[in-house]
């Protein structure tokens, strides 16, 4: 039983560091190229949107960073993996 623990708990933490490091992509991408048309970015988009989505949409409920020009749900989404992560045993 604890090796099944284990190996969920490392598939998960792989999962979680994949969309992590999607996120990092995105955010980091249109800064060196055109993102909108590149491949790189529709499959990082793909990856973390699942993540993202859910968390502007409970954002937009509150009335929560609606006038400003920064993508607040986006950051929080990354700080919520962050802490996912961290609760998670290291491997």
């Amino acid at each position: 039983m604890e090796t099944l623990f284990f190996i969920l708990a490392k598939i998960i933490r792989i999962w979680l560091d994949l969309t992590s490091l999607a996120m990092m992509v995105r955010m980091l991408l249109p800064l060196f190229t055109d993102a909108e048309d590149s491949k790189i970015n529709e499959i990082c988009c793909y990856i973390s949107e699942p993540f993202v989505a859910p968390v502007r949409a409970a954002m937009y409920k509150m009335n929560i960073g609606q006038s400003s020009p920064i993508d607040w749900g986006f950051f929080v989404a990354y700080f919520i993996l962050w802490l996912l992560r961290s609760f998670l045993p290291e491997i």
